[in-house]
């Protein structure tokens, strides 16, 4: 009795954590599965952001004009730049 035991105890062990779909794989394929959720909600909220601001770039003279200024340096005819280092 002990032997079937034995052997029925070591022929699950095998089945679940060797064989190609056993726990080993499930926790590894779970793992990657939770790493692209994380990774979709991730750039979902950035595509959020660069919709929100595509809109801003389409329809806010004012937003232009910011962003003109600040990233690009672009400056009206009468004004100068004064930098401080």
């Amino acid at each position: 009795m002990n032997k079937l035991l034995l052997s029925a105890l070591f022929c699950l062990i095998i089945y679940f954590f060797i064989k190609n779909d056993g726990l080993i794989d499930y926790y590894q394929t779970n793992q990657s599965y939770q790493k692209l959720l994380n990774q979709k909600y991730e750039l979902n909220q950035e595509l959020v952001q660069l919709k929100k601001e595509n809109n801003l770039l389409k329809n806010n003279k004012r937003y232009i004009e910011k962003i003109a200024r600040e990233e690009y340096f672009y400056i009206y005819p009468d004004e100068i730049i004064i930098t401080f280092d």
